[in-house]
Protein backbone atom coordinates (compact mmCIF):
# COMPACT_ATOMS: atom_id res chain seq x y z
CA UNK A 1 0.00 0.00 0.00
CA UNK A 2 3.08 2.08 0.98
CA UNK A 3 4.60 1.49 -2.76
CA UNK A 4 1.31 2.79 -4.24
CA UNK A 5 0.86 5.34 -2.51
CA UNK A 6 4.87 6.75 -3.08
CA UNK A 7 4.30 5.98 -6.73
CA UNK A 8 0.75 8.11 -7.05
CA UNK A 9 2.65 11.16 -5.78
CA UNK A 10 5.70 10.49 -7.75
CA UNK A 11 3.13 10.43 -10.78
CA UNK A 12 1.50 13.49 -9.60
CA UNK A 13 4.07 15.08 -9.25
CA UNK A 14 5.53 14.56 -12.45
CA UNK A 15 2.42 15.51 -14.48
CA UNK A 16 2.92 18.63 -12.54
CA UNK A 17 6.57 19.53 -13.40
CA UNK A 18 5.45 19.01 -17.10
CA UNK A 19 2.97 22.04 -16.58
CA UNK A 20 5.34 23.81 -14.66
CA UNK A 21 7.76 23.08 -17.87
CA UNK A 22 4.79 24.70 -20.00
CA UNK A 23 4.06 27.53 -17.67
CA UNK A 24 8.09 28.71 -17.47
CA UNK A 25 8.25 28.41 -21.16
CA UNK A 26 4.82 30.73 -21.95
CA UNK A 27 6.87 33.12 -19.55
CA UNK A 28 9.03 34.21 -22.03
CA UNK A 29 5.87 35.28 -24.41
CA UNK A 30 4.78 39.08 -23.04
CA UNK A 31 0.82 38.25 -23.43
CA UNK A 32 1.80 35.00 -21.06
CA UNK A 33 4.25 36.26 -18.92
CA UNK A 34 1.57 36.86 -16.43
CA UNK A 35 -0.73 33.85 -16.79
CA UNK A 36 2.95 32.22 -15.83
CA UNK A 37 3.69 34.42 -12.49
CA UNK A 38 0.50 33.51 -11.12
CA UNK A 39 0.06 29.57 -12.24
CA UNK A 40 3.51 28.36 -11.51
CA UNK A 41 3.79 28.99 -8.20
CA UNK A 42 0.26 27.62 -7.69
CA UNK A 43 1.64 24.40 -9.14
CA UNK A 44 4.42 24.49 -6.99
CA UNK A 45 2.32 24.57 -4.33
CA UNK A 46 0.17 21.63 -5.69
CA UNK A 47 3.31 19.45 -5.95
CA UNK A 48 4.08 20.03 -2.09
CA UNK A 49 0.45 19.35 -1.31
CA UNK A 50 -0.04 16.12 -3.18
CA UNK A 51 3.82 14.81 -3.05
CA UNK A 52 5.69 16.38 -0.05
CA UNK A 53 8.49 18.07 0.77
CA UNK A 54 10.88 14.91 -1.09
CA UNK A 55 9.03 15.34 -4.32
CA UNK A 56 8.96 19.32 -3.86
CA UNK A 57 12.77 19.58 -3.82
CA UNK A 58 12.97 16.84 -7.06
CA UNK A 59 10.82 19.01 -8.82
CA UNK A 60 12.65 21.81 -8.15
CA UNK A 61 16.13 20.06 -10.24
CA UNK A 62 14.41 18.53 -12.42
CA UNK A 63 12.21 21.72 -13.76
CA UNK A 64 15.65 23.56 -13.73
CA UNK A 65 17.18 20.51 -16.20
CA UNK A 66 14.40 20.73 -18.62
CA UNK A 67 13.54 23.85 -18.73
CA UNK A 68 17.19 25.00 -19.14
CA UNK A 69 17.79 22.63 -22.10
CA UNK A 70 14.52 24.21 -23.99
CA UNK A 71 15.99 27.41 -23.13
CA UNK A 72 18.67 29.90 -22.07
CA UNK A 73 20.30 28.32 -18.68
CA UNK A 74 20.49 31.16 -17.14
CA UNK A 75 17.49 32.73 -17.76
CA UNK A 76 16.19 29.37 -16.80
CA UNK A 77 17.37 29.17 -13.20
CA UNK A 78 15.87 32.55 -12.51
CA UNK A 79 12.63 31.45 -13.76
CA UNK A 80 12.22 28.55 -11.80
CA UNK A 81 13.70 30.05 -8.69
CA UNK A 82 11.19 32.95 -8.62
CA UNK A 83 8.21 30.14 -9.55
CA UNK A 84 9.71 28.52 -6.68
CA UNK A 85 9.66 30.86 -4.09
CA UNK A 86 6.10 32.08 -4.79
CA UNK A 87 5.52 28.91 -4.02
CA UNK A 88 7.12 28.66 -1.07
CA UNK A 89 4.75 31.83 0.07
CA UNK A 90 1.63 29.41 -1.07
CA UNK A 91 3.02 26.57 0.80
CA UNK A 92 3.02 28.47 3.95
CA UNK A 93 -0.25 29.76 3.17
CA UNK A 94 -1.83 26.32 3.02
CA UNK A 95 0.52 24.88 6.24
CA UNK A 96 0.50 27.52 8.61
CA UNK A 97 -3.09 28.44 10.03
CA UNK A 98 -2.17 32.41 10.22
CA UNK A 99 -4.09 35.51 9.35
CA UNK A 100 -4.64 36.70 5.55
CA UNK A 101 -1.94 39.67 6.10
CA UNK A 102 0.54 37.30 7.44
CA UNK A 103 -0.17 34.99 4.51
CA UNK A 104 0.04 38.20 2.36
CA UNK A 105 3.19 39.61 3.72
CA UNK A 106 5.00 36.30 3.56
CA UNK A 107 4.21 35.72 0.09
CA UNK A 108 5.00 39.41 -0.97
CA UNK A 109 8.27 38.93 0.87
CA UNK A 110 8.67 35.63 -1.55
CA UNK A 111 8.32 37.65 -4.48
CA UNK A 112 10.75 40.18 -3.11
CA UNK A 113 13.08 37.65 -2.88
CA UNK A 114 12.50 35.82 -5.99
CA UNK A 115 12.49 39.36 -8.16
CA UNK A 116 15.81 40.37 -6.76
CA UNK A 117 17.63 37.13 -7.29
CA UNK A 118 16.54 36.85 -11.12
CA UNK A 119 17.85 40.98 -11.04
CA UNK A 120 20.73 40.17 -9.93
CA UNK A 121 21.91 37.53 -12.27
CA UNK A 122 20.17 39.05 -15.20
CA UNK A 123 22.35 42.30 -14.35
CA UNK A 124 25.62 40.04 -13.70
CA UNK A 125 25.78 37.20 -16.28
CA UNK A 126 23.26 38.50 -19.34
CA UNK A 127 23.55 41.68 -19.58
CA UNK A 128 26.88 42.10 -17.47
CA UNK A 129 26.25 45.62 -16.21
CA UNK A 130 26.08 47.12 -12.75
CA UNK A 131 23.06 48.74 -10.99
CA UNK A 132 24.26 52.35 -11.23
CA UNK A 133 24.59 51.80 -15.34
CA UNK A 134 21.02 49.87 -15.79
CA UNK A 135 19.73 52.84 -13.70
CA UNK A 136 21.32 55.36 -16.56
CA UNK A 137 19.82 53.17 -18.79
CA UNK A 138 16.61 53.52 -17.26
CA UNK A 139 16.61 57.03 -17.28
CA UNK A 140 17.29 57.20 -20.58
CA UNK A 141 14.80 55.45 -21.99
CA UNK A 142 12.42 57.26 -19.51
CA UNK A 143 13.95 61.03 -20.92
CA UNK A 144 13.25 59.52 -24.43
CA UNK A 145 9.80 58.46 -23.77
CA UNK A 146 8.73 62.23 -22.02
CA UNK A 147 10.06 63.74 -24.74
CA UNK A 148 7.94 61.92 -27.58
CA UNK A 149 4.74 62.31 -25.18
CA UNK A 150 5.91 66.00 -24.92
CA UNK A 151 5.91 66.05 -28.90
CA UNK A 152 2.73 64.15 -29.14
CA UNK A 153 0.78 66.63 -27.25
CA UNK A 154 2.07 69.89 -28.68
CA UNK A 155 0.98 68.44 -32.21
CA UNK A 156 -2.41 68.14 -30.55
CA UNK A 157 -2.19 72.11 -29.52
CA UNK A 158 -1.17 71.38 -25.77
CA UNK A 159 0.98 73.49 -23.91
CA UNK A 160 3.54 70.90 -21.90
CA UNK A 161 5.63 73.98 -20.86
CA UNK A 162 5.81 74.27 -17.19
CA UNK A 163 3.68 70.99 -16.70
CA UNK A 164 4.71 69.57 -12.97
CA UNK A 165 4.43 66.07 -13.99
CA UNK A 166 6.23 66.47 -17.30
CA UNK A 167 9.18 68.69 -15.15
CA UNK A 168 9.28 66.11 -12.43
CA UNK A 169 10.15 63.14 -14.74
CA UNK A 170 13.09 65.51 -16.98
CA UNK A 171 14.46 66.15 -13.29
CA UNK A 172 15.13 62.64 -12.95
CA UNK A 173 18.94 61.81 -12.88
CA UNK A 174 20.26 58.29 -12.17
CA UNK A 175 20.64 59.04 -8.35
CA UNK A 176 17.57 59.46 -7.87
CA UNK A 177 16.54 56.22 -10.47
CA UNK A 178 19.07 54.05 -7.51
CA UNK A 179 16.69 55.40 -4.69
CA UNK A 180 13.39 54.94 -6.34
CA UNK A 181 14.24 51.00 -7.25
CA UNK A 182 13.45 50.05 -4.05
CA UNK A 183 10.46 50.90 -3.77
CA UNK A 184 9.55 49.53 -7.38
CA UNK A 185 10.89 46.32 -6.16
CA UNK A 186 8.06 46.70 -2.93
CA UNK A 187 5.30 47.75 -5.19
CA UNK A 188 5.62 45.12 -7.64
CA UNK A 189 5.95 42.60 -4.90
CA UNK A 190 3.05 43.97 -3.28
CA UNK A 191 0.77 43.84 -6.48
CA UNK A 192 2.00 40.80 -7.64
CA UNK A 193 1.39 39.11 -4.15
CA UNK A 194 -2.17 40.38 -4.25
CA UNK A 195 -2.18 38.82 -7.88
CA UNK A 196 -1.48 35.34 -6.74
CA UNK A 197 -3.00 35.33 -3.65
CA UNK A 198 -6.40 36.18 -5.24
CA UNK A 199 -5.77 33.77 -7.90
CA UNK A 200 -4.57 31.16 -5.74
CA UNK A 201 -7.25 31.15 -3.19
CA UNK A 202 -10.24 30.51 -6.30
CA UNK A 203 -7.99 27.42 -7.42
CA UNK A 204 -7.44 26.12 -3.96
CA UNK A 205 -10.87 26.90 -2.86
CA UNK A 206 -12.10 24.24 -6.07
CA UNK A 207 -9.82 21.35 -5.14
CA UNK A 208 -10.41 21.40 -1.80
CA UNK A 209 -7.55 23.43 -0.03
CA UNK A 210 -8.41 25.64 2.67
CA UNK A 211 -6.36 29.07 3.01
CA UNK A 212 -8.00 32.41 4.51
CA UNK A 213 -8.87 34.64 1.83
CA UNK A 214 -8.44 38.31 1.64
CA UNK A 215 -11.01 40.28 3.45
CA UNK A 216 -13.12 42.64 1.11
CA UNK A 217 -12.28 45.47 0.70
CA UNK A 218 -14.86 47.45 3.31
CA UNK A 219 -13.42 44.96 5.92
CA UNK A 220 -9.76 45.88 5.88
CA UNK A 221 -7.98 48.14 8.43
CA UNK A 222 -4.33 48.90 8.89
CA UNK A 223 -2.33 47.15 10.86
CA UNK A 224 -0.40 48.92 13.61
CA UNK A 225 2.42 46.59 13.54
CA UNK A 226 2.55 47.07 9.74
CA UNK A 227 2.10 51.14 10.40
CA UNK A 228 5.00 50.98 13.16
CA UNK A 229 6.95 48.93 10.95
CA UNK A 230 7.60 51.06 7.86
CA UNK A 231 7.73 53.93 9.77
CA UNK A 232 10.90 52.16 11.27
CA UNK A 233 12.20 51.09 8.39
CA UNK A 234 11.66 55.01 7.16
CA UNK A 235 14.00 56.08 10.17
CA UNK A 236 16.81 53.17 9.54
CA UNK A 237 16.54 54.50 5.98
CA UNK A 238 17.54 58.40 7.76
CA UNK A 239 20.29 56.89 9.57
CA UNK A 240 21.77 55.36 6.70
CA UNK A 241 21.44 58.84 5.25
CA UNK A 242 23.19 60.48 7.95
CA UNK A 243 25.62 58.52 8.03
CA UNK A 244 26.31 58.75 4.42
CA UNK A 245 25.46 54.82 3.41
CA UNK A 246 24.86 55.12 -0.80
CA UNK A 247 21.44 53.08 -0.11
CA UNK A 248 19.56 54.78 2.91
CA UNK A 249 17.87 57.44 0.65
CA UNK A 250 16.40 54.23 -1.25
CA UNK A 251 15.45 52.73 2.32
CA UNK A 252 14.23 56.30 3.59
CA UNK A 253 11.75 56.77 0.23
CA UNK A 254 10.37 53.01 0.40
CA UNK A 255 10.07 53.01 4.15
CA UNK A 256 7.75 56.71 3.65
CA UNK A 257 5.90 55.11 0.46
CA UNK A 258 4.95 51.81 1.94
CA UNK A 259 3.79 53.50 5.17
CA UNK A 260 1.84 56.04 2.98
CA UNK A 261 0.54 53.10 0.83
CA UNK A 262 -0.27 51.39 4.08
CA UNK A 263 -2.59 54.32 5.50
CA UNK A 264 -4.15 54.71 2.00
CA UNK A 265 -4.89 51.58 2.08
CA UNK A 266 -6.77 51.61 5.57
CA UNK A 267 -8.41 55.20 4.98
CA UNK A 268 -10.05 54.32 1.64
CA UNK A 269 -11.33 50.63 3.04
CA UNK A 270 -13.35 53.24 5.92
CA UNK A 271 -14.21 55.42 3.21
CA UNK A 272 -15.97 51.72 0.92
CA UNK A 273 -17.57 51.03 4.06
CA UNK A 274 -19.30 54.45 5.39
CA UNK A 275 -20.27 54.88 1.74
CA UNK A 276 -21.53 51.86 1.40
CA UNK A 277 -23.19 50.69 5.27
CA UNK A 278 -23.85 54.49 6.12
CA UNK A 279 -24.58 56.32 3.36
CA UNK A 280 -25.85 53.20 1.14
CA UNK A 281 -24.37 54.62 -2.44
CA UNK A 282 -24.39 52.37 -5.15
CA UNK A 283 -21.33 50.16 -6.30
CA UNK A 284 -20.57 52.47 -9.70
CA UNK A 285 -20.86 55.55 -7.82
CA UNK A 286 -18.94 54.16 -4.98
CA UNK A 287 -15.62 53.02 -7.13
CA UNK A 288 -15.90 56.61 -8.91
CA UNK A 289 -15.19 58.37 -5.82
CA UNK A 290 -12.32 55.98 -4.83
CA UNK A 291 -10.73 55.81 -8.01
CA UNK A 292 -11.29 60.07 -7.81
CA UNK A 293 -9.63 60.24 -4.31
CA UNK A 294 -6.75 57.82 -5.37
CA UNK A 295 -6.26 59.95 -8.04
CA UNK A 296 -6.05 63.44 -6.63
CA UNK A 297 -4.52 65.74 -3.63
CA UNK A 298 -6.50 63.74 -1.13
CA UNK A 299 -4.69 60.85 -0.85
CA UNK A 300 -2.38 62.21 1.94
CA UNK A 301 -5.72 63.11 4.11
CA UNK A 302 -7.25 59.33 3.66
CA UNK A 303 -3.60 58.03 4.30
CA UNK A 304 -3.71 59.92 7.63
CA UNK A 305 -7.42 58.54 8.23
CA UNK A 306 -6.27 54.96 7.69
CA UNK A 307 -3.22 55.52 10.16
CA UNK A 308 -5.95 56.78 12.85
CA UNK A 309 -8.24 54.02 12.15
CA UNK A 310 -5.57 51.43 12.72
CA UNK A 311 -5.51 52.67 16.55
CA UNK A 312 -9.25 53.05 16.96
CA UNK A 313 -10.75 50.88 14.51
CA UNK A 314 -13.96 52.84 14.25
CA UNK A 315 -15.81 50.31 12.51
CA UNK A 316 -14.77 47.82 15.75
CA UNK A 317 -13.77 44.92 12.98
CA UNK A 318 -11.80 43.94 16.34
CA UNK A 319 -12.26 44.27 19.62
CA UNK A 320 -9.53 45.55 21.07
CA UNK A 321 -9.17 49.13 19.43
CA UNK A 322 -9.12 52.22 21.34
CA UNK A 323 -12.68 53.25 19.97
CA UNK A 324 -13.78 49.85 21.63
CA UNK A 325 -12.20 50.05 24.72
CA UNK A 326 -12.80 53.82 25.11
CA UNK A 327 -16.66 53.17 24.66
CA UNK A 328 -17.11 50.26 26.46
CA UNK A 329 -15.32 51.95 29.43
CA UNK A 330 -17.06 55.49 29.60
CA UNK A 331 -20.45 52.77 29.32
CA UNK A 332 -19.34 51.44 32.48
CA UNK A 333 -18.88 54.43 34.51
CA UNK A 334 -22.47 55.97 33.86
Amino acid sequence: MNNNSNTKKLVTSALLVALIVIFSLLGTLPFFSTISLAVAPIIVALIYHKGGKLNTVISFFVTLVLVSILINPIYAATMIVLNFAMGAGLIFMIEKNVSPLMNFIVLALAVAVGVSIMVTVDLKLISNITMTEYAAVLVEDMKLSISEVIRSYEAMGMDMEGNEAIEMFKSIDVRMMLSFIPTMLALYSLTAAAFVYKISEVVFRKIGIHVKPLPKLNEIKSNAFVILGTLLVAMLGIALVSFGVPMGEGIMLMGNNLFTIAGTVGGISLISYYMETKLKYPKVFRIVILVFILFSSLVSVISIIGVIDSAFDFRRLTENGLYSIIKSRSNNTK
